[in-house]
């Protein structure tokens, strides 16, 4: 008698809890949006509903209007960032590994990191004029102090001890920077990418609205000229949106590789 195999049926896919818990806050966030005219005396040119911007959204896709400008943020913050952290990282390298100038200089990198993106645009007017050269400087400018400032302590977190090892076996110069600096300082800098985003992402809207041409921001900014709330409030939507993709998309996978591969992260 042959023995007939059973084969078990698929397992259901699980949603994952986190998805769950993450969408629960925007779910009662748009809830309270919803039921906010009925619950106060809003107009609705201050407060459009959810539905409203909804509508407008499916019609600016429809039109053509939208991607143009969503594609145009992109392409400037892929370029700004691929700038920033190309000078950024190797500098910062190049300036770590002589403490004295690292303690010199990183005072100076601070301060420079804490200025926000936004405070740079007069500057970028008077310099490159309104338009695509002001916001590339104002994106690529705000990401380099980031990046470099996370790279120059990555470095200064080093414990010592590691170089004299590497030393006493009789490792180069480069043999020091490629198995104890670079490895050493990799989570920092890691960090510093994922930061550098951040606040470029916010540097570009803000530059955007102020000296760009399109973009986002530049949407954003003209509906308010004309009480489209709705188109506003659209663009701090997609503005929430792109970056969490970002994130999820480009920095998550990373941290999952790395940081916590290597028991860095709970």
């Amino acid at each position: 008698m042959t023995a007939i195999a059973i084969t078990p049926p698929p397992a259901k896919p699980r949603i994952d809890p986190g998805l769950i818990t993450g969408a629960l806050p925007f779910v009662v966030l748009i809830t309270l949006w919803a039921l906010a005219p009925t619950l106060s005396d809003i107009p609705a040119y201050k407060l459009p509903s959810p539905m409203k911007v909804w509508t407008t959204f499916t019609d600016m896709l429809a039109n053509g209007s939208l991607l143009p400008d969503v594609w145009a943020s992109l392409k400037r913050l892929a370029v700004g960032y691929l700038l920033g952290n190309l000078i950024a990282i190797p500098l910062g390298l190049a300036i770590a590994l002589n403490r004295a100038v690292a303690e010199t200089l990183t005072p100076v990198l601070s301060f420079f990191q804490s200025i926000a993106g936004i405070a740079w645009v007069p500057l970028a007017i008077i310099w490159f004029g309104v338009g695509q050269g002001s916001v590339l400087f104002v994106i690529a400018n705000t990401i380099f102090f980031a990046s470099i400032y996370s790279t120059v302590i990555g470095v200064q977190s080093i414990p010592q001890v590691l170089y004299r090892a590497a030393l006493s076996h009789g490792a180069s110069r480069w043999d020091v920077v490629r198995t104890v600096v670079v490895p050493g300082a990799l989570v920092q800098i890691l960090v510093g990418l994922r930061t550098s985003m951040a606040y470029g992402w916010r540097a570009l809207v803000a530059a955007e609205m102020i000296a760009g041409s399109d973009g986002i921001g530049y949407m954003t900014l003209e509906a308010v000229q004309w009480y489209q709330t709705e188109i506003v409030i659209l663009g701090m939507i997609l503005i929430g949106i792109l970056w969490l993709l970002l994130d999820y998309t480009i920095f998550r996978p990373i941290e999952k590789v790395t940081v916590r591969r290597w028991g860095l992260m709970s």
